[in-house]
This record gives C-alpha cells, structure tokens and sequence, in this order.
C-alpha cells in the first residue's frame, strides 16, 4: 500500500477551500457527484478577479488571482496586477504600488516578481495591458477574508508620500476556483490558453484508490507556447495536500490550435474524503525556483472509473498514443492443494498504424479484499512487439489461495520508472468466476495451420547425478486430409501444481519431420531436473501454439496422473531407436567386472546397428548402471564418432568404478537413452546434459571363468592363442616373452573404436610382473591379427629371476583403462638363459 505524502514544499491552497463537513466516504453516487460534461456544454469562467480601479479616464488597475501558498512552517499571499492603458501615452508602473494589509492593522512588506525570459522594464506602452506578479510573506493564522488590497501613486507633495488610488477588502464570496464543468481562458504574455478539467475517476484497491483525472489544455493564441514546469497537487476538504504525479509530456511546444494533457494521479488511503477536493496548479520558475500559483480547479467525480473492465469485455489501454485493445481470452484454472493455480491468456489488439512496444507491465491479481497477488509473464522476451491489425497473445500465470475463486480483477500496473513518479493501474480486468479446468490426455486442435490430435502420451522419471529428469512426451497427429506445418508448441510445465520456471523447462522435437502428411505424427519431449527426493503425483501442461511471430493460439490443458515405469529389456531383447533420421538398434554382447588395484570396473559391451537407409552417424547414448540396492552410478559410455552404412556395426561399451565388494548376480540394470546437450540430441563429441526415452537393459550375471588355456581367448571383437612361448632371461630384473601367436577378428564390426590391449603377466605364489600389448595400434609396435605372428614382450621386475627359476605361470589379461578382466592362464616350467 503507498502512503499518502502530505507535501512539505510550498504548496497553493485557493480561498473557496473552506467546505461544509461531509460524511467520509469515498465519493460513489453521492448527491454531489457530478457527471463528466462535454466540452460544448461548458461554461466559461471569468476569472479571478477582484478589484478594478480608474487611474485616468481611459487606464485602470486591477487585481486578481488572490492566492495563499503554504510551506511547512509558512504561507505566502500571491496576486496579480493587470494595468491597462487607454491612453496614448506610455505609463509608469513605478508611479504606483500595492500596499496588504489586514482588517487587524498589520501590515506586511511585498515583493514584485518577474517571470524568467520576460521583460523587467515597469512600462506600459500606451494602448496595451501588461500584468505583474506580487507576493508577500504573512501570517500563517490568516485567511482570505482578512486581507486588504491599497493601490497608492507615490507623491511627494503629500504626508506619507503616497495618494490612495483605491482600496479592496476580500470577501468570501470571493471565487477563484475554475468550477466543475468549466472551462478557463488565461492571457499570459502573448499566450492565450484555454484550459478545463475531467472529471475524476477511482479505483479501489483494498485500504487505497487510486484517484485520476485529466487537465487539458489548448493553444487558443497566435504564438507558440511553451509549456512551464508545471506542478500538480490534490487538496481535500479537510486542507490535505497531496502531490500529483503526471505522465510525462514529450513535445512540450503547442503549437497555436494545437491541444496538450496531462494526465494525473495520486494512491491515497480510501477513508480520506475527496468530496469537493480541489486541483492546484503551480509554476516552477526556471531561474528564481520560486514557485508560483497559476490557477484552481474545482473536482468533479464520475460514478464509474474508466479503469475497470468487465468480464469478457476488452480494455483500451494508450500506449505511446496508440490505442491498444486487450482482454481475457481463456482462463485455465488447475486446483492443487491448498492453491488454485491460474493460467490467463490474453488478446492485444494493436488498433493504431504503427508498431508499438508493449511497455514492462507488472501484472497483479486482486481479491475483494484488496489483496494482491503476483502474475508471471509465461514468455520470457522482454521486446513484446504488437504489429498494427494483429493479435498477440500473452499468457499469465498466477497461484491463488484456494478459497479465491470470485470478484477477482486482473491488474495492468505501469511501473514506477525514469517516467514515471508513482506505480499505477493501467486497467483492472474483472475475471469470470473461477473453475477448475478439467486436464485431458489428448484433444483436437485446430488453427489456420490445420487439424491435429494433440496428445501427452506418457512421462519417465531418469537419474541425473543427484537430480531426477522428468521428462514428458507429447505426440502431434495430422488428422487433416492434407499435409500441414507442425505447430510451433510452447509449454508451461506443474508438478503438483508447482510451476517450474521457463528457463528450467525446455520442450524439444524428437525428430527431424518437417511436415506432417495426413495421419503422420511427430513427438516432442518436455524436459525438466528436480532434486532425486522430490516426490509428486501429477504433471499439468499449459501448451500453445505460435502461430507466426505476433500471433499465439492456445491449445489447452493436458494432465498426467502417474510417472510411466521404465521398459525392462533382458539381455537377449533389442534396444530400439525408432525416430526418422535416427533408426537404430543396440544388442546387448557381454558384461563383465575388470579388477583394479583399489577399486573395480564395471563393463558392459554392445552391437550398435545402423538401421537407416544411408549412411549415417549413430545416435549418441547416455547410461547409468543401477544396482541391487537401488543406487544409481554414472556410467562412461563412449560413442561412435564415425559414420556407418545402412545396416552397419559398431562396438560400443559402457564401463563405470564400483567397489570391490560389487557383485553382479543378474540383478543389475543399464539405465540407457538417447543423449542431450543443450536441449537437442547429442553428436558423439558432445558431453551430455541429458537423455530421454531410456528403457532398462538386465544384464546377466557377471562372466567371469577364466580358461586354464591360453588357446581360443574370447575379447571383442578378437580371439587370441598362443601357439609357442620362448621365454628369455636377459638378467635379474628383466625377461622377455617370444611368442607365436594367432589373433583372428572372430566378429565382424564395421566400426570398433575402442582400443584393446592384452596384459602378459608372469607370476608365482609371492610375485607378479607383466606389460600391456596394444592389439593393431595405430602407432609403434603391437599385436597384429593373422596366424603364427610373432612378438616379443619385454617385462621388468626386480624377483623375475626367481620367478622363472622356479617355475611360473603366464596370465593374459584383457586391459581397459588400467583395470584387467583374467582371459586364461599356463603354467611354465622352463626358460632360456640369454648372455
């Protein structure tokens, strides 16, 4: 609520202020609300005139424009005297002054102003009229009934040096308020300007009002007018005095016919009484700073605001002279709990010829009792454009008490900024009752684009570190006769009637359609990460459609009840990918445990087919392992960067750290999809954000058995034996391995990226030494596949002596990032000394 400020700075208070006491109230239909007249109906207002007196026979001096200004601790009396000369010689304004007295006796000293730019010379020429501008400083006790106006022509011939050209005492009929319905024509200069007041308007908004009305003025001279600084204030009956704020004039020169406004305002507590409340209008001087009072107008109060709009009705809004229209189109209303959660989509109409931008508008919900709530933008562009002849749809989106569901407004604020002194409501937009709408799963929509069935078929709930993605599909059907543009869906996304911010949501297409042809369907999925704890029960979406750059259409309300379970697969059934342009399959191979020195590593292999009609690169995936005991562990799954033909193979793995202590008995799960980045599919280079349609593989129970051969060794996608070894002692600490070998490529895959070693281990019971191969490295030597090859492994190790002494065993072992997975083993007994 903003406080009523009583203004501390010099402010004009005019003489007809003293009023009758009224019951305090805000003025409604009361007997002395007038309704707003036409400008044809007016009635002209005099002025404030008070005295003329005759100096000669043609010339005379009048005073008018009596006026009290107060400060914060005292008051000031300003006046104007208009001198005119009839005759035909120039006068001397300096011949002549005014003295103010009071029916007490007191007296008090006066001061001549002249206004900024304007001449300082006392001259009246001869047939013309020139005002001067007088004030004093007085007792603040004083009122307007107790001052009395001398003219006087110095003369020195007589006591006291002065004639008494004439005398005026002020009554209380004295008048120099601009009445209601009146209009008011000033001479300042060479300006003439015609100027009146509408009638007031409130709005109610619980313990304040907001109160309005507009001054008008009109150039009716021959000269360009400048317009001063002028200020702005409310004075009440009981002598409050409350400064206006006033939408700010940009052309500031009227021209001769030319009309300006100046609209003002003020929020002020609503058992403050504006019956008979009056506008006070002050000049700044650019120079002196003095301020100076101009003229007092008497309010009028409409028995209806033009603020308020009713239901179903559109509200006129100016922005930038540009009459904008705008109102509710549809109101979604989503009961959750102790809250109905809001969705409003409104319609701005941009009636003008020009574009406009919509101004930042702070968006409120009021209740009867006054009572605001916040609304969001559900669009997160701060450059809304309304193009001229178009709609432009906007939704909003509001959490309400439950209890709320009827006499609710929806307010258009125009925040307090650079140009703006004071908050303020645009328009109050009434809300039809609120009912709760009704989610669907599925509907039909229509726009100009076409017909279409609109479906939210299903919802996964996936592991993210120590977040959850909830990950929504939304399927659209063409269920025209003819091929039609896929709509361009925006979504707000509730969980339990929570809504997630914009930017934590992102909504993507599955697949790379462009068009639907009759009957086709295109899917897109609504991504979101709430932490693992998070427990809901529903999933509410707000979807619309954008129909081009200035236009939205809504498509409704769709509601999911449950989260769908993840599809088991065993480790014989087939993962697939069945998007357009992203067909693929991946087969499950092996899964084994590699040892490590201090933990353990988890491997699982796959077939990874291309199942499109051309070349193409495969799908990037992401996985997670899930354990016995429901634990989650990110899994590393390295992706094939390389393209494949139709049909083509590739091998591909998933590997992750667990504790020795891990066991597979056939109860572990690879948690698999199809990889983010940046809301959109993964490339193989890319490192994951995300992944969606993930489907649950049961990997057997771990393949362990190690052969006790070293013939027919199983490593994807090889099979090693070896044939003969030789094995050569070249000194204490070193021995080499001469072997023949045969290395076949048992499985035919089109593209294997990974890089496989074996590891040769020569061991007894106390000691083990040994080196890693590398299978056809890309550089230096390694193993080759083909039959009887031959290769030398040279092993370092501070006990090879006694080991071979006394007989060893060779191990070979499978080595994946430094862990080793046992392939078989061969006992030795014999070696070769080498000097």
């Amino acid at each position: 609520m903003k406080k009523v400020s009583v203004v501390t700075a010099s402010i004009l208070v005019a003489s007809s202020l003293v009023l009758s006491n009224v019951h305090p109230v805000v003025v409604s239909a009361a007997s002395s609300t007038k309704p707003a007249a036409t400008q044809a109906a007016m009635k002209a207002f005099k002025g404030a005139e008070l005295k003329t007196f005759s100096i000669t026979s043609k010339s005379s001096i009048q005073i008018k424009d009596v006026y009290f200004k107060y400060g914060s601790k005292e008051k000031q009396a300003f006046f104007t005297v208009v001198v005119h000369n009839g005759d035909n010689t120039p006068i001397d304004f300096m011949d002549y002054w005014v003295e103010l007295t009071t029916k007490s006796g007191a007296k008090y000293p006066v001061k001549s102003y002249t206004a900024t730019g304007s001449s300082k010379s006392v001259q009246v020429p001869a047939q013309t009229t020139r005002e001067f501008t007088f004030y004093s400083q007085i007792d603040s006790k004083l009122n307007y009934s107790d001052l009395i106006f001398k003219v006087v022509k110095w003369d020195f011939s007589l006591p006291g040096y002065t004639r008494t050209v004439g005398q005026v005492n002020v009554t209380s009929a004295y008048q120099n308020a601009v009445p209601a319905n009146s209009y008011y024509v000033q001479s300042m200069d060479n300006n003439t300007i015609k100027s009146y007041l509408t009638a007031g308007t409130f709005f109610n908004m619980g313990t304040t009002n907001q109160a309005q009305f507009e001054l008008n003025l009109e150039n009716t001279g021959l000269f360009e007018y400048t317009l001063p600084d002028y200020q702005f204030y409310l004075r009440t009956k009981a002598g409050l005095v409350i400064r206006l704020a006033k939408d700010q004039i940009t052309e500031t020169v009227v021209a001769p016919g030319e009309k300006v406004k100046y609209t003002l305002r003020t929020s002020l507590k609503n058992t403050i009484n504006l019956t008979d409340a009056q506008l006070l209008v002050t000049v700044i001087d650019a120079e002196s700073k003095l301020e100076i009072p101009k003229s007092v107008y008497t309010i009028s109060w409409n028995n209806k605001n033009n603020i308020t709009v009713e239901p179903n009705k559109a509200a006129s809004i100016n922005i930038n002279g540009i009459n904008i229209k705008a109102s509710i189109e549809n109101i979604y209303t989503d009961y959750s709990g102790s809250q109905n959660n809001v969705v409003l989509t409104t319609k701005w109409m941009n009636s003008g010829k020009e574009p406009v931008a919509l101004p930042a508008y702070k968006f409120e919900i009021m209740a009867k009792d006054g009572v605001r709530y916040p609304v969001q933008l559900m669009e997160t562009a701060t450059d809304i454009q309304l193009a001229p002849g178009l709609d432009k749809e906007i939704a909003l989106q509001a959490s309400l008490p439950a209890a709320l569901s009827d006499g609710l407004v929806l307010l258009v604020k125009q925040p307090k900024d650079e140009k703006n002194t004071m908050e303020y409501v645009k328009t109050a937009m009434k809300l039809a009752k609120l009912q709760e709408t009704k989610g669907v799963q599925s509907k039909i929509y229509k726009s100009e684009k076409g017909s279409y069935e609109i479906k939210v078929s299903q919802a996964e709930r996936l592991p993210w570190g120590n977040q959850d993605m909830i990950n929504t599909f939304l399927e659209v059907k063409n269920t025209g006769s003819k091929s039609q543009s896929i709509p361009d869906i925006a979504a707000l996304l509730r969980l339990n009637g929570q809504a997630v911010e914009a930017e934590k949501s992102n909504l993507i297409k599955l697949d790379s359609s462009g068009m639907l042809e009759p009957s086709e369907s295109t899917r897109y999925v609504l991504i979101t990460k709430v932490p693992y704890t998070y427990k809901f029960g529903e999933i509410s979406l707000n979807l619309t459609d954008k129909i081009s750059d200035t236009k939205k259409q809504t498509i409704g309300l769709f509601k999911l009840n449950e989260i769908s379970p993840l599809p088991e697969l065993s480790a014989t059934e087939v993962f697939n990918i069945d998007a357009l342009g992203r067909r693929s399959s991946l087969q499950m191979l092996n899964t084994f445990v590699f040892e490590g020195k201090d933990d353990n590593l988890l491997y699982s292999e796959f077939k990874y087919t291309n199942k499109e009609a051309r070349f193409t690169t495969l799908p990037a995936l992401k996985a997670y392992f899930k354990t016995s005991d429901g634990q989650y562990i990110d899994a590393t799954l390295t992706n094939i960067k390389a393209g494949l033909k139709a049909d083509g193979t590739a091998l591909v793995y998933a590997t992750a750290p667990v504790p020795k202590t891990f066991s597979n008995q056939g109860d572990v799960q690879l948690i698999i999809g199809e990889a983010l980045t940046a809301n959109a599919y993964s490339k193989p280079e890319d490192k994951a954000d995300g992944f969606v349609s993930g489907k649950s593989i049961i990997l057997p129970k771990t393949q362990q058995a190690a052969a006790d051969t070293i013939s027919n060794l199983k490593l994807e996608p090889y099979e090693f034996t070896l044939n003969r070894l030789n094995t050569m002692l070249i000194d204490v600490e070193n021995v080499k391995l001469e072997m023949k070998y045969t290395l076949e490529k048992k499985s035919i895959f089109d593209v294997v990226e990974k890089e496989t070693k074996l590891y040769f281990e020569i061991a007894n019971n106390k000691n083990a030494y040994g080196a890693s191969v590398t299978i056809t490295p890309k550089e230096g030597e390694g193993l080759e596949t083909g039959i009887e090859k031959s290769v030398i492994v040279p092993i370092k190790g501070t006990q090879l002596a006694n080991i071979v002494n006394g007989g060893y065993v060779l191990n070979v072992y499978e080595e994946t990032d430094g862990y080793k997975r046992l392939l078989g083993s061969k006992k030795y007994g014999s070696f070769q000394i080498v000097r």
